[in-house]
């Protein structure tokens, strides 16, 4: 019986629990490394969900390593690895299905949402017909129409403002040295991104004002 509703865990995990607990599933099948295991002295180890828990919140919070040790009771050291090992699990396990090509499904479904919008196929094509901003307006009248066109942003822009808004670590500095690592890093935060709104779509309207640490993304 969970302490706290679901929103509560949406807000600090960017996803919904049964979301979360699939993905659990699949980096323990994939990788041993996050089985409880004893040590030489027959004590149990940390638990699966205290290493992917510490691996999310260094995704969704931008923390340091050392930063979710008093929260997860789990070394620097192992937050690191329990990090990098999760990033790769969810690269090799969901990569294929969520970093694909849209199919004709896909193609679709996003062409008839488009649609319903007037966009029937892109944005903004060089058409005399199409509303464009104004670049450097002068005036009241042309600053007013350039503030209330440009806050209509575009799907792409939105969608990776949420992005950021989901893993802090996405919009801070780099966290590591080998460009692999840096690249398996941002891969898994768009797989998840993208399991998120796949698991969200017939779900309506959400709430993305997440728990976090510093800057907020609007």
């Amino acid at each position: 019986n969970p302490t706290f509703p679901e929103s509560y865990f949406c807000r600090r995990y960017r996803m919904s629990r049964n979301l979360f607990n699939r993905i659990a599933e699949a980096a323990l099948e994939h990788n041993s490394y996050f089985k409880q295991k004893r040590n030489s002295a027959g004590a149990l180890g940390l638990h699966p969900l205290q290493k992917m828990t510490a691996a999310m919140r260094l995704l969704t919070y931008g923390y340091a390593a050392d930063a979710a040790d008093e929260y997860c009771r789990s070394g620097e050291s192992t937050n690191l690895a329990s990090c990098k090992k999760f990033v790769i699990a969810i690269c090799e396990v969901f990569g294929d299905q969520y970093l694909r090509s849209p199919n004709g499904e896909d193609t679709a479904r996003l062409l008839d949402i488009g649609e319903q919008r007037g966009f029937p196929d892109g944005i903004y094509p060089p058409w005399a017909t199409f509303v464009k901003t104004i670049p450097s307006p002068e005036g009241r009248k042309k600053k007013h129409f350039a503030k209330r066109q440009e806050g209509a942003r575009k799907d792409v822009e939105r969608a990776f403002g949420v992005l950021q808004s989901r893993f802090a670590i996405v919009r801070g500095p780099a966290k590591g040295w080998k460009r692999k690592e840096i690249g398996d890093l941002m891969k898994a935060c768009i797989i998840m991104h993208n399991m998120i709104v796949d698991d969200e779509r017939d779900s309506g309207p959400r709430d993305y004002n997440y728990d976090s640490m510093g800057v907020k993304m609007i």
